[in-house]
């Protein structure tokens, strides 16, 4: 193969020719041209074939590699142009790929027992009170208002060793918090948000008694009994996501409120319903979170939606903020409490700051 290259590596290659060199098939050589990925380096402009450079050789092979594994094109494309960034770009893909198969191995897990116990059972256990209320204060913001999406209009109880994890996201962000618990429980399932938003408006204390039957669950405690139908729907994977940005930058809250309240924004509008909110910009290095620009020329700059962040930041005092790149999710955490975990989606910046 390198022969093969090195007789072609003073002339143009057609787009068969790259193909046939790289193993990738021509028509994804075409939708990698559409993509901004893998662009020719000359288009006939009468007969409209591509053609390209030798050196392409490499980068097509690459990006064969890369597309094995299901990495998004936004980081092929950011690897190609800065090869300096494919380490932290991949450690935070192979750590998503290798959540998404211990998601994978419990849901099989779940559908085992699911075959085994067709029956209809009923589940009983207690939560203690104060963390339960806490953990759905802590994600009710994040829950989705949207009634054309059913499976997101309420908090996700999911069941895990020790604790029960509870989860809320609307697309754009995701937020979880969890609950310790002693008890064998067996608990996966959407608790409605009227329901979630009559428990805290309940005054409660001790514990609550969590019953699961016949598609009905009923929480009773000190301050009075919440009744709900279970929907039946399938609350999105969001195992993946508990692990993005794992190098964390530590930051005092306050002062970063502070901050984005005081600094300008920019208003966008999201393309599929036309919401407007306003955006600010942030400057995250390996030690500091600076709202706007920064002096530091490492700085990586993210563009946040300003309310979102405002209210993950209700999550601690001190927390940490991570960002593998400036497209990648954000990840902020309170280092006290290792359930706290808010994912808040970057929003593209078209100007530089």
């Amino acid at each position: 193969m390198r022969r093969e290259v090195a007789l072609v590596e003073n002339e143009l290659l057609s787009i068969g020719r790259l193909a046939s060199i790289s193993g990738l098939p021509v028509s994804a050589l075409r939708f990698y041209d559409g993509a901004g990925v893998l662009p020719p380096s000359v288009v006939d402009p009468s007969s409209g074939y591509r053609f390209y450079q030798p050196s392409q050789v490499v980068q097509a092979r690459l990006v064969a590699h890369l597309r094995r594994v299901g990495l998004p094109l936004d980081d092929i494309r950011t690897i190609l142009a800065d090869p300096a960034r494919a380490g932290s770009i991949l450690t935070a893909h192979l750590g998503r790929l290798e959540a998404g198969l211990a998601d994978a191995r419990r849901e099989i897990s779940i559908v085992h027992h699911m075959l085994e116990n067709t029956e209809t059972t009923m589940h009983k256990f207690t939560l203690p009170a104060d963390e339960l209320i806490r953990a759905l204060r802590e994600v009710r913001h994040a829950v989705c208002e949207d009634p054309g999406q059913p499976r997101l209009n309420g908090v996700f109880l999911d069941s895990e060793p020790g604790q029960v994890r509870v989860v809320a996201t609307d697309r754009y962000r995701l937020t979880t918090s969890t609950v310790a618990t002693s008890e064998q429980r067996d608990l996966r399932l959407l608790l409605p948000t009227a329901a979630v938003d009559e428990l805290l408006g309940r005054d409660y204390s001790g514990s609550v008694e969590v019953t699961v039957s016949q598609g009905t669950i009923t929480l009773s405690g000190d301050g009075g009994t919440v009744r709900a139908q279970v929907p039946d729907v399938d609350f999105p994977p969001y195992r993946s996501w508990l692990e993005l940005g794992r190098t964390e930058v530590p930051f005092d809250a306050a002062a970063l409120r502070a901050a984005l309240t005081a600094e300008a924004t920019e208003t966008q509008s999201r393309a599929n319903d036309g919401v407007t909110y306003e955006v600010s910009r942030l400057s995250v290095t390996r030690s500091t979170v600076e709202v706007g620009a920064s002096d530091d020329p490492d700085a990586q700059v993210v563009g946040v939606n300003r309310e979102f962040l405002l209210q993950a930041l209700e999550g601690g005092a001190q927390l940490t903020l991570a960002l593998d790149d400036p497209i990648a999710p954000l990840a902020i955490r309170n280092p006290d409490r290792e359930g706290a975990l808010s994912i808040l989606m970057p929003v593209r910046l078209e100007q530089p700051a």
